[in-house]
């Protein structure tokens, strides 16, 4: 399992100082919430692991950003963007789908890696299903459009788009803010499930929902990182006032 951390991490866009001097560490096999009130940074963090953040112009970046010891945004340390996205793949706050069938969906990132064995790409397609809970729903109609999904089966879909190409690392950028509670639980579920393959982080304003799923959570405030600890511990013992006021709603 490949272990990620950040070392006195800044994150300027233009003039602005999103995130200041985070300091990290991600051990494999955890799933890590990332909470604070919107604006906060949290998202633009998460999206530094696969370097979602090249795409915005004005982008400046301090620090290290380390996937097994190896700095991701450092030419020198020759890891390729694609390279890196098979390491960490990522699932986006609305589910998005693209216009295929939805075997195309799941076997895309392996068609685009260029492996076209079509026992072996079947083979992913059905594991990638199974392990994100969708298999038993679709397996009657993988040629039929992706559209014809549930907004809760769609997101499914993308989660098992993510891990066919058998990523370490999984990002989730609210995941479930879009879906339905009965579809909620089942993201939920499923991310319990899969820590014990991957390495999770997920972006989520539901504190109930941090509680519910995460082994540790960071608790970030005006791109700072006020407190990272064990779940548990952040939601009945945090070591800072703004924790707990934001914990406890009176703030956020």
């Amino acid at each position: 399992m490949q272990k990620l951390e950040t070392k006195n991490l800044h994150l300027h866009y233009g003039d602005f100082h999103a995130l200041k001097g985070i300091n990290m560490t991600f051990e494999p096999n955890t799933v890590t919430a990332l909470i604070g009130p919107s604006g906060c940074g949290k998202s633009t963090y998460l999206r530094l692991f696969n370097r979602m953040n090249d795409l915005i112009p004005n982008v400046k970046i301090k620090g290290e950003v380390l996937l097994d010891g190896k700095d991701i945004y450092k030419k020198s340390a020759g890891m390729r963007i694609d390279e890196l996205r098979k390491k960490v793949g990522m699932v986006f706050q609305k589910p998005n789908p693209f216009p295929k069938s939805i075997f195309e969906n799941v076997a895309y990132g392996l068609r685009v890696n260029g492996i076209d064995h079509s026992g072996f790409v079947e083979e992913r397609v059905e594991t990638s299903l199974k392990q994100a809970a969708l298999w038993d729903e679709v397996k009657d109609k993988l040629k039929k459009s992706a559209f014809e999904l549930s907004g809760g089966q769609q997101q499914r879909l993308c989660i098992a788009r993510a891990l066919a190409i058998e990523p370490s690392i999984i990002l989730m950028d609210e995941p479930a803010s879009a879906l339905d509670p009965i579809s909620t639980a089942k993201i939920e579920d499923l991310i319990y499930e899969l820590k014990t393959k991957y390495t999770i982080i997920i972006v989520t304003h539901n504190m109930q929902q941090a509680g519910r799923v995460s082994d540790k959570t960071a608790f970030f405030y005006l791109g700072e990182l006020v407190e990272f600890d064990t779940t548990p511990v952040i939601f009945t013992n945090p070591t800072h006032s703004q924790t707990q006021d934001y914990i406890t709603g009176r703030f956020g």
